[in-house]
């Protein structure tokens, strides 16, 4: 057996490497790979976040998703589920409320909107505060005025976050400060943000750049201006995103820099998160880049498409008074005229079925039927039976004229039953009726010569019975005379 050298061995080595590392620079990608200008190639690795999750707020298809179901801390973020909790406490938004002491009970370093014990203000500047300002004292206070404590109020987040199927998280406080017992997922902290803006109200304070919120304390009236921490949404700010519509910002030195964001654009809404990003910059570019990748994956469909492609499923009526032999029992097929409007369109997520599913569902839910003559035969093939119409996203109006696909015979018309000609006096026709008139006059005739006979041998039966008794008495009056003779 020949031994390769030594040397040799470590020239094969090297040329191996050398060989392979072409293809292993090829492959790695970094956040600095990332093409703004492409922003359809975005990969998991152009993102700074540990954590990513992106997804359509209407149809929930998922759009890029990074670790999303890894556990990690949320920070801020939490207060998402504090504010759902709030608004579904039933405290009107407008009504004024009393801080209670367990709001300082924050650690320290905590951001805070600055509430004493005592202060009164509305639920709404409270909120305002809590999503805007990011004040943990404003959790707090929320916690105690909902729930009559805080254990009790986390309690209640951990029960809402089992209801929405969030199986990655859990909770210890109101607020998100830093406890390793209190962790989510991208994925769930996505579900809570889903189901809370479908509140109007909670679309609305979390859109807000800024709030001016009003606090009476002791009688006087403190004033603070409240700028969201989300500058996604601030115009002035360095990060500002002119799509952007919320939702919260979260950071400590665990949790990184977390951002739960919702942006919308030609009828498409996005929701993103990102957690555990290095800075705030990097936290709101890599929002910036899911959003323009989402925003890629959707393409105009007009609303002629739509209806033509939901047409053969409502396009058939039934016809009344068909021919019996008609060969579809009556049934007609409604072919569409010109369309106006049509050209009016909608953002539809690419090779998504569902969501050409929920645009076909919309345009179903909106036709509006206007018959211009009754449904009923004879049909001429081609004739204009009504129009069909109904409303694109941008309110335009959609119409077609709707043409029979073909001609539909009426039942025949039953023969009807003669009815006797009224013969006037004196006219000629009157003889073709004399005859019947004898044969009525003969049966009344006869009718009556037959009553007499009855009635003549009834008499004669009477007669004859009052001879027979007049008879018997006198035969028995005999009788006795002879006996006394």
């Amino acid at each position: 057996m020949t031994l390769i050298p030594r040397r040799l061995w470590a020239a094969l080595a090297v040329a191996m490497l050398m060989s392979l590392l072409p293809s292993a620079l090829a492959r790695a990608v970094t956040p600095d790979d990332y093409d703004p200008n492409n922003p359809g190639l975005l990969d998991n690795d152009h993102l700074y976040a540990e954590s990513a999750f992106l997804f359509d707020m209407d149809t929930g298809e998922i759009l890029l998703s990074k670790n999303s179901r890894v556990r990690m801390y949320p920070a801020s973020t939490t207060k998402i589920m504090t504010c759902i909790l709030a608004m579904e406490s039933g405290i009107d938004l407008d009504q004024t409320v009393v801080i209670p002491r367990e709001a300082a009970n924050v650690p320290e370093g905590s951001s805070v909107l600055g509430v004493r014990q005592g202060d009164e203000i509305t639920w709404r500047d409270l909120l305002g505060g809590l999503m805007l300002r990011s004040g943990n004292d404003a959790a707090n206070a929320i916690a105690v005025l909902t729930s009559g404590s805080i254990d009790a109020f986390v309690a209640r987040m951990n029960e809402k976050a089992a209801e929405l199927n969030c199986e990655g998280t859990h909770f210890v406080n109101a607020h998100g400060y830093h406890d390793s017992d209190h962790y989510t997922t991208a994925q769930d902290l996505g579900r809570m943000a889903l189901y809370a803006m479908r509140s109007e109200d909670f679309r609305q304070i979390v859109a807000l750049p800024r709030q001016t919120l009003t606090i009476n304390r002791k009688g006087k009236v403190v004033t603070q201006d409240a700028e969201n921490r989300n500058s996604l949404l601030v115009p002035e700010s360095n990060y500002y995103y002119p799509d952007a519509t919320g939702i919260k910002t979260g950071h400590h030195n665990k949790a990184g820099r977390c951002v739960v964001a919702s942006a919308e654009r030609d009828g498409v809404r996005l929701i993103g998160i990102v957690m555990n990003c290095p800075s705030e910059e990097r936290q709101f570019a890599d929002a910036k880049k899911l959003f323009e990748y989402g925003f890629t994956r959707y393409l105009p469909c007009t609303m002629e498409a739509l209806l033509n492609r939901l047409w053969p499923e409502v396009n058939q009526v039934a016809i009344e008074n068909a021919a019996e032999d008609d060969p579809n029992g009556g049934e007609l097929m409604l072919n569409l005229g010109e369309i106006t409007g049509g050209s009016a369109s909608r953002m539809l997520q690419v090779d998504s079925e569902k969501a050409m599913s929920l645009a076909l569902e919309d345009v179903r839910g909106d036709l509006t039927f206007q018959w211009s003559r009754a449904l009923e035969a004879p049909v001429s093939a081609g004739e204009v039976m009504g129009t069909v119409a109904f409303s694109a996203p941008d309110g335009t109006q959609v119409t077609a004229e709707l043409l029979a696909s073909r001609a539909i015979a009426a039942k025949p018309e039953p023969t009807p039953t003669p009815e006797p000609t009224p013969v006037p006096a004196g006219n000629a026709s009157r003889r073709k009726g004399a005859p019947v008139g004898l044969l009525i006059l003969a049966a009344l005739g006869t009718a009556l010569a037959a009553s007499l006979l009855v009635a003549l041998k009834l008499r004669q039966d009477r007669r004859r019975r009052r001879r027979r008794a007049a008879a018997r008495r006198r035969r028995a009056a005999q009788t006795r005379r002879t006996k006394r003779g």
